[in-house]
């Protein structure tokens, strides 16, 4: 789970595949497939490739500066931990409203980015004030309440830095990002210096996610192989 150097590697077409010593992430300019963040039918052009490449690769996002960023499948024990933060919000917004989700969510961030959390929850207060083009399947242009990222080989810390920073300028209310490895969480609110968590035992979503209590070490830290 240690910070891998990006490889930035030139794949034209629209069948990917990953090298074999793959640990990193490929960039690929969104020209290359006659794509560019301006494109009217980008929507439509990403929903498509990732869905004829779901099997042969991993994850995709669309960078700031016009890239399709190609990201290798999450395995264990990362989908173990997502999975576990995932459940608990879900199960949370059950009693309390609003909609959670998991990593296979994108939005469109203030930068022009297409990201997905590995974790996210929102208010329908917020989603209902929205103006329809901004909710429009299937990529909302809406940064949720609530994210959460889960540091991964494909997690650069300088790009993390700067995605949290997109999530707070979105709207974003409660940012958690969580080191498996290191045993940290470093948590980000509007208008507040960050507070990085060491071992903590557990999770409070304080005001933004009220009552939902995340165990920390028990569902994630002590289950790192």
């Amino acid at each position: 789970m240690t910070t891998a150097p990006a490889k930035v590697r030139s794949v034209t077409g629209d069948a990917a595949r990953l090298p074999s010593d793959f640990n990193g992430y490929i960039l690929i300019p969104l020209s290359e497939f006659g794509q560019s963040l301006d494109s009217p039918d980008l929507d439509s052009w990403f929903e498509g490739f990732a869905e004829r490449n779901k099997d042969s690769v991993g994850d995709f996002e669309i960078t700031e500066q016009g890239e399709l960023k190609i990201m290798p499948p999450t395995g264990f024990p990362g989908e173990w931990y997502e999975v576990e933060l995932v459940a608990g919000v879900v199960m949370w917004s059950h009693d309390f409203g609003g909609r959670a989700g998991g990593p296979t969510a994108r939005f469109w961030l203030t930068d022009g980015s297409l990201r997905g959390p590995d974790a996210y929850w929102f208010s329908w207060e917020r989603w209902n004030a929205l103006p329809t083009e901004s909710r429009t399947p299937p990529f909302a242009r809406f940064t949720p309440d609530f994210v959460a990222e889960i540091i991964s080989p494909s997690n650069r810390g300088p790009e993390l830095v700067d995605k949290v920073r997109r999530y707070l300028e979105g709207g974003a209310r409660l940012i958690w990002v969580i080191h498996p490895t290191n045993r940290t969480v470093t948590i980000y609110r509007p208008d507040a210096e960050p507070e990085m968590l060491q071992d903590p035992e557990t999770l409070d979503g304080g005001d933004v996610l009220p009552g939902f209590v995340f165990d920390v070490r028990e569902r994630i830290f002590d289950n790192v192989p």
